[in-house]
């Protein structure tokens, strides 16, 4: 049983690792659409506050995924490792 539930743990790590990696892309993709946003000659002041409001939710994501990884590792370890 502790085999088992130090695999299923470390495929739990492994999806939030996974999932952490695809949010900070989104992040970066969106810092970078803003980043054009504002340095249009031009700027659309609404469509800033919308992206930036987009890049807020991103790293409020990204900020949870990352306290997920953090769990999920103290996990992996109390099940997985061996006991001294």
């Amino acid at each position: 049983m502790p085999a088992e539930q130090c695999k299923a743990a470390r495929a739990k790590l492994e999806r939030a690792k996974q999932r952490r990696h695809g949010l900070l892309r989104e992040l970066t993709e969106d810092e970078t659409k803003l980043a054009h946003l504002r340095a249009d000659p031009h700027p659309d002041a609404a469509a800033i506050e919308a992206q930036e409001r987009v890049v807020a939710v991103d790293r409020r994501s990204l900020e949870a995924a990352e306290e997920e990884v953090d769990s999920l590792e103290g996990l992996v370890h109390a099940l997985c490792d061996p006991l001294p």
